[in-house]
């Protein structure tokens, strides 16, 4: 069964934050902002089925502040379709599909300061972070047959672990990150893992993603 949730309100503040980040980043040195895409693989834990089986997109804007040369901080809006699916020689095929709007909100810290045998590392940062998802649309299938998804939370929060690379300084980088759930995504008592102390089922999420500062 599909499970639409309109919000125009969060379509509307995209927009506006891809003219905020053209304002900003184009009058301040410290200031920046760009685009973002990329793919996903995904998984739920608590689904009774083990791999990263499922792809998707994700792309977005962000806005970000450097700190200092090596500290900066970067807010990011996004679409992002997370989910199950079981593996191909599973007797029994399903499919969790959930798209969100995601809000993540990461530091990264450049390991310029790193020197080996005089080779800089300028072109590596980390980052850490946390992201809240409010659910978009979900659609859940058993055997090729709707199910109901309605039990699917309307909000999520992540923790956010990544690492970035210059690709042509910092106007173009190379982003691979790691997303799992800190609370549980759904509602219901079917799917049930347990994590940080309570029962319920968490999104896990492999992402690669470009980013170009304008």
């Amino acid at each position: 069964m599909k499970n639409k949730t309109v919000i125009p309100s969060i379509a509307r503040n995209l927009i506006m934050l891809l003219f905020l980040i053209i304002g900003v980043s184009a009058n301040s040195q410290a200031f920046y902002g760009g685009i973002a895409l990329g793919g996903v693989t995904s998984q739920v834990d608590g689904d009774h089925n083990n791999g990263f089986h499922k792809v998707g997109f994700t792309g977005g804007a962000f806005v970000g502040y450097e700190i200092n040369d090596i500290f900066e901080a970067q807010f990011e809006i996004k679409y992002i379709q997370k989910g199950s699916r079981s593996s191909a020689d599973e007797p029994v095929q399903f499919l969790i599909h959930l798209d969100y709007v995601e809000l993540p909100l990461v530091a990264a810290m450049n390991l310029g300061f790193f020197d080996i045998n005089g080779h800089k590392f300028d072109w590596i940062s980390i980052e850490a972070g946390a992201s809240v998802d409010v659910l978009a649309y979900t659609n859940q299938k058993n055997n090729g047959a709707n199910e109901s998804s309605n039990r699917w939370k309307r909000f999520c929060v992540n923790g956010i672990l990544g690492v970035k690379f210059n690709v042509v300084e910092k106007k173009f980088q190379i982003g691979a990150r790691v997303i799992t759930s800190l609370n549980s995504a759904y509602a219901g008592n079917y799917l049930q893992a347990l994590r940080f102390g309570q029962w319920g089922a968490f999104n896990d999420v492999l992402e690669l993603v470009a980013y170009y500062r304008f």
